[in-house]
């Protein structure tokens, strides 16, 4: 299990991360809350076209394979931006350092963290990267779909933009030692991240277990050394190292 504190250092780091969420720029949460909203409004759309796209009985169990593809698209897709936010740049970096780099070396010197953001601070990132995704699958997609192909298109596309939304939930009860109900109940069944799994990736170096969806890439990025790859390629392309992992 990831540590858990005592109340007063909780309070302590409830007090700090409230204090840094408010020093935020003030476009930042107006953005985020319109990404969420512009998300769920594309989402609704492109449902429908898919489910206009549906043409016999077997279309059932193409939508159940997809939507588990898109899913397991989504663990891979966050075990790479996890293990690139860790490896490569510096939090003050420019552009890129303050929104994107420090929340991942943040969540190491302090798991517990990131179960004190709120909702829009912990999902609003993921929305502002999905909208450009989803309006260009909404712009060039049919807009009366009559094929499997395009079944299968737009239910890939909702799968995997919903489970990447919902990432930093998951990964959140995976550190929150009052997780609800809930989390706990697909935590059991290893349909999302168990804190467990995820304790892996706390043990220092912090050099496995990557993916946060539901974890279930982490065995075979681990055993075939996937992300070490990676790292040696993009180290001899040019990408700077960060001093932590030199």
């Amino acid at each position: 299990m990831l540590e858990k504190v005592n109340p007063t250092t909780a309070m302590f780091r409830a007090q700090s991360t409230a204090a840094e969420s408010a020093i935020r720029p003030r476009w930042v949460p107006v953005a985020e809350s319109s990404a969420i909203v512009i998300c769920i409004g594309l989402w609704l759309q492109l449902a429908q076209r898919a489910a206009a796209a549906t043409m016999a009985t077997v279309d059932a169990i193409v939508c159940v394979l997809t939507i588990l593809l898109g899913f397991l698209m989504a663990d891979a897709a966050s075990g790479f931006f996890h293990w690139f936010c860790d490896t490569f740049f510096e939090e003050n970096t420019p552009v890129i350092g303050a929104r994107l780099i420090a929340p991942f070396r943040e969540h190491h010197r302090d798991p517990l963290a990131m179960t004190q953001h709120g909702f829009l601070e912990l999902n609003g990132n993921n929305c502002l990267a999905l909208a450009p995704v989803l309006a260009a699958g909404w712009w060039l997609g049919p807009e009366e779909p009559r094929s499997g192909v395009a079944l299968f298109g737009y239910t890939l596309l909702l799968s995997f933009s919903m489970a990447i939304t919902a990432t930093n939930q998951f990964h959140r009860w995976a550190h929150d030692p009052a997780a609800p109900r809930i989390a706990l109940l697909l935590q059991r069944y290893g349909l999302v991240l168990h804190p467990d799994h995820h304790a892996r990736h706390h043990t220092p170096p912090h050099r496995s277990a990557y993916c946060v969806t539901s974890g279930w890439i982490n065995r075979l990025a681990d055993r075939f050394g996937i992300f070490v790859q990676a790292e040696r390629l993009l180290v001899w392309l040019g990408f700077p190292r960060s001093v932590d992992k030199s």
